[in-house]
């Protein structure tokens, strides 16, 4: 796919994945039209999209100007999916997780284009589940972006059952076009792939957290100078052959019988959201960010994203 026959990806989802995924594109020379019902969520997504690309550009990882980026998105107002898909060569569904609001958006895209690939961002539901009672099963295709999805590299694809290896691949094609790395789930199973095992990881934090076996801030430290510092550029794969598969095997039957078996959330969590305390967007979560704003926040987190961005670029050969 020559970067002059990109084509138009139409982006129906003004969220925080909807915005990230429409500059993804477009800095990949797609024109992208970014839809949304309302037009204040539409304009905060044309208004940080710069900002964004302005953070890209400070590291080196913006070969054109910003405004050059921006010429390509075009925003529209509209609850008419004939008039958004217009001139649109690949779908991408970015709604909130709500199923009978994703099913019922999927029905107005085939209606007003049946030939058009859908691709939904979809982190919990299966394609089978999205795409029932659609006359064009075939054409629907889960790609499970992940947050800020203009930065983290991977998109996990997953097929239904009657996804047809032409959508398959067109969309492979267009990801890869787009930037980004993919990754087949070769069974659709709740959660796929990475958050399997981000919620495995989640499960055991709540453990110790609850217990008082470690702080908030000395979790973040012993992840991010061990296994997160490995992770960054070895697979676990990778890891397992390093240290030895006998080792491993060892140390698995010695630790699983420990490890937390809790099908619920953990107390102290529930206890933080009923508090309303929500993390960056609400001031306080496992940390106090008062006084500074949720934009200041976000952007020195984003920063250091980017900088392993780069590394990850220049390392990985992407």
């Amino acid at each position: 796919m020559s970067k002059n026959d990109r084509g138009t990806v139409l982006v129906v989802g003004t969220g925080t994945m909807g915005e990230g995924i429409a500059q993804t594109f477009a800095q990949r020379g797609f024109k992208v039209r970014l839809v949304a019902r309302r037009r204040e969520p539409l304009e905060r997504c044309l208004a940080q999209i710069p900002l964004n690309l302005k953070q890209f550009a400070d590291f080196g990882l913006l070969q054109e100007p910003v405004d050059e980026v921006m010429a390509r998105i075009e925003g529209v107002e509209t609850t008419d999916m004939k008039r958004a898909v217009e001139g649109s060569t690949y779908v991408v569904e970015t709604i909130r997780e709500v199923l009978d609001d994703k099913r019922a958006l999927l029905a107005a895209l085939q209606e007003a284009a049946p030939d058009l690939v859908i691709g939904s961002n979809t982190g919990s539901f299966t394609i089978d589940s999205l795409a029932e009672g659609l006359p064009r099963p075939d054409k629907v295709i889960g790609i499970h972006y992940f947050n800020p999805a203009h930065i983290i590299p991977l998109v996990e694809i997953h097929r239904g059952s009657q996804t047809s290896d032409e959508t398959f691949a067109e969309t492979q094609e267009l990801l890869h076009a787009s930037g980004k790395r993919t990754v087949l789930v070769r069974k659709e199973v709740p959660g796929f792939i990475v958050n399997r095992i981000t919620g495995a990881i989640e499960r055991e934090i709540d453990y110790l957290l609850d217990e008082g076996i470690v702080t908030p801030e000395d979790l973040d430290v012993a992840i991010t100078s061990s296994i997160g510092f490995r992770f960054a550029c070895l697979g676990p794969m990778e890891v397992e052959d390093m240290i030895g598969l006998d080792i491993a095997m060892v140390v698995s039957g010695r630790v699983f019988k420990g490890l937390s078996n809790a099908t619920e959330p953990s107390p102290l969590l529930v206890e933080k959201v009923q508090r309303g305390e929500l993390g960056i967007k609400s001031g306080r979560g496992w940390y106090d960010y008062s006084g500074k704003t949720r934009s200041e926040v976000l952007e020195e987190k984003n920063r250091r994203l980017l900088r392993q961005l780069k590394l990850f670029m220049e390392t990985q050969g992407a």
